[in-house]
């Protein structure tokens, strides 16, 4: 399941181009996560006597996520833009040439390059790093226990998985499948090896942290969802407590919290998740709306 995942999202994502965003919405289109983003940023960097800052993002997309970024950054301090240097990577040459189009007003602080962050080593020294939707299309590993026996989903026996994977599949019943994010949980780490004194790192991503998300639906149901297909992009869950679990082991700082909380704590108010024209973002509860559902998205903070 790992191997087909990275193959048919690298032939996906190499030949959609813009038009991803007809198979689906996402977060990076909104405004309300550049906002957050932007006036943290601003707190904590515009004192920084650096004569530059180091932003870098994986996995662009469009380039919206930057753009709606450096956008709020150059209008809440304008001698900061002019100080960072915003890096995109992905390994999708088209998907640059699309941010790179889309981007074009803010070409004097941008920095394009190709990168794979399933197979390749970051490099790149940062103050601050931002990735939206990025590891759960990452290759993921799949598994369920079957009557003591792991097997990947739907395939055959895994003779040489974690003991971590193994115990962590004794918590739930026989059978129920559940991703394991190695290859993303290591890109984290490997990134904050290359974080400058007092980095930064915001991930933002749908998946699941408690027992109550994932006993939610019954096995059956549960297994189906598992692996997602939209437009003839492959994605899983994250699995929020592996990961954390995961950078923990390797001496890593991480929290995970909602991402709509992480919302309301910075801005100071009430949100609900609104479907947009332009895409999925939040929106200032009203007087009278109805208590918004849970949307299964979770921002990581990794870091000071």
């Amino acid at each position: 399941m790992s191997s087909k995942i990275r193959e048919t999202n690298k032939k996906y994502y190499s030949s959609k181009g813009k038009k991803i965003y007809s198979d689906f919405s996402t977060f990076a289109q909104g405004k309300t996560l550049a906002k957050c983003n932007a006036l943290e940023f601003v707190r904590d960097f515009s004192a920084s006597k650096s004569p530059r800052v180091v932003v870098c993002e994986y996995g662009i997309g469009r380039g919206d996520f930057a753009k709606n970024f450096l956008d709020e950054v150059k209008k809440l301090d304008r001698k900061l833009y002019a100080r960072t240097r915003y890096y995109l990577f992905d390994f999708s040459e088209k998907m640059i040439d699309d941010a790179r189009e889309n981007l074009a007003s803010h070409g004097a602080v941008c920095v394009f390059g190709k990168f794979d962050a399933a197979a390749e080593q970051p490099f790149l020294q940062f103050d601050y790093c931002r990735i939206n939707e990025l590891l759960t299309d990452l290759p993921t590993l799949v598994c369920q226990l079957n009557n003591g026996t792991l097997r990947e989903l739907g395939g055959k026996p895994i003779g040489d998985a974690s003991p971590f994977v193994v115990e962590f599949l004794k918590r739930v019943e026989d059978g129920r499948a559940m991703p394991f994010n190695f290859i993303g949980a290591e890109f984290l780490a490997k990134l904050c090896a290359c974080g400058k004194k007092s980095f930064r790192i915001d991930v933002f991503d749908y998946g699941f942290y408690s027992s109550d998300e994932v006993f939610e639906h019954p096995v059956d149901e549960w297994n189906r969802l598992m692996v997602r297909d939209y437009g003839g992009q492959l994605t899983t869950d994250l699995n929020v407590p592996f990961v954390l679990a995961h950078l923990s082991a390797a001496g890593i700082i991480a929290k995970a919290e909602k991402q709509k909380e992480y919302c309301e704590k910075v801005l100071g108010k009430k949100l609900a998740l609104a479907e947009l024209k332009s895409g999925l973002d939040y929106v200032p509860v009203k007087k009278g709306d109805a208590i918004s559902e849970d949307d299964g998205f979770y921002h990581l903070r990794l870091g000071k």
